[in-house]
């Protein structure tokens, strides 16, 4: 018998948050899918013989979840649609099932606010009494389509329970990471830079060979003297390059007054993406994110000094050469 559970987390949602419950829900269950941000569709067929019914891998991951600190409520059902309707309405840290001959009349007596239907055509369908998923379902299928389209239409294919969306397992997150552990503590940015070339050049070979470029790094120092130091970095535009990556890093290090005696350093790639081709844009919404351009800047302004991260001030851009009628003013101070 089909069987899907549908995961939802409770509570703010945060990225390490989904990140983590992704993570879990991989390494425990043959095929997962994400259908929105914090929650997750499971497709349990097949594994009743090596995990247990439905409801008892439900609890199983409800368990593990709360271990991580995450609370969350799970809806198993036959389809996708009508777990993940059942998931909202399951209170945190709770697990329901509802069998195949008992979808049609749970479906059925939701409001129409539970279908993705537009604000207007949902408004349509009060005006003409209709209230309820039940009431929408008993409509011709034909008329459906004639009225809303092909959206209207899908919506009410779920309502009939007609859906035949499955289960779009997502391979797990990918954790390329390199280590490196020295016998003499290294005291200086120039030592550490040095040292961790070789790490960041094993993580951009593996990114190479795999089509993938970096999207967001984390390193971890241990250190001799103190508790480890932590440093996270976006990298835009994502790269594979050992160099463009090794840059990053010491940019976000110069924000550190000191580094103490570092003995260990871990380097992890923590998002990817496949390498595409990829011009920078100077002026499109595809550039760096405010935090990265400032560190840039900053770091511009400190190597070159005063006055060379300039930003252009438009004056009067009714000018008829408006590049003319402007000023420059400093980026960072």
């Amino acid at each position: 018998m089909r069987a899907v559970a549908v995961v939802q987390l409770r509570g703010p949602v945060t990225d390490a948050r989904h990140a983590k419950a992704l993570d879990l829900l991989c390494a425990a269950l043959p095929r997962v899918g994400v259908l929105d941000r914090g929650i997750f569709a499971c497709d349990l067929r097949g594994t009743a013989r090596l995990l247990g019914a439905p409801e008892r891998v439900g609890a199983r991951i409800v368990g593990l979840l709360e271990r991580l600190g995450i609370a969350a409520a799970i809806g198993i059902a036959e389809r996708p649609f009508a777990a993940r309707v059942l998931a909202e309405r399951v209170p945190a840290g709770e697990v329901r099932r509802l069998d195949g001959g008992d979808e049609p009349a749970f479906l059925a007596a939701l409001p129409l606010s539970a279908l993705p239907l537009e604000d207007g055509q949902r408004e349509e369908l009060v005006l003409l009494g209709i209230r309820a998923v039940g009431s929408f379902a008993a409509l011709d299928r034909g008329a459906v389509l004639d009225r809303f389209g092909r959206a209207g239409a899908a919506a009410h294919a779920l309502a009939r329970g007609e859906d035949a969306e499955t289960v779009r397992g997502i391979p797990p997150r990918r954790r390329i990471a390199a280590r490196r552990m020295w016998d003499e503590p290294l005291a200086s940015r120039e030592q550490l830079l040095f040292g961790l070339r070789a790490a960041v050049d094993e993580i951009a070979a593996t990114l190479a060979s795999d089509g993938l470029a970096a999207l967001r790094l984390v390193l971890r120092l241990d250190r001799e003297d103190a508790p480890p130091l932590r440093l996270e970095r976006v990298v835009l535009p994502p790269t594979a390059n050992a160099s463009a990556l090794l840059r990053s890093l010491r940019w976000g290090m110069e924000e550190w007054r000191e580094i103490g005696l570092v003995i260990g350093a871990r380097i992890e790639a923590t998002e990817v993406e496949p390498a595409r081709g990829r011009q920078i844009g100077l002026f499109a919404p595809d550039g760096a994110r405010e935090e990265e351009a400032i560190a840039v800047a900053r770091h511009l302004r400190a190597r070159l000094g005063p006055g060379t991260v300039l930003r252009a001030d438009v004056v009067d851009p009714d000018a008829r050469l408006p590049e003319r009628a402007s000023r420059w003013e400093e980026a960072v101070s």
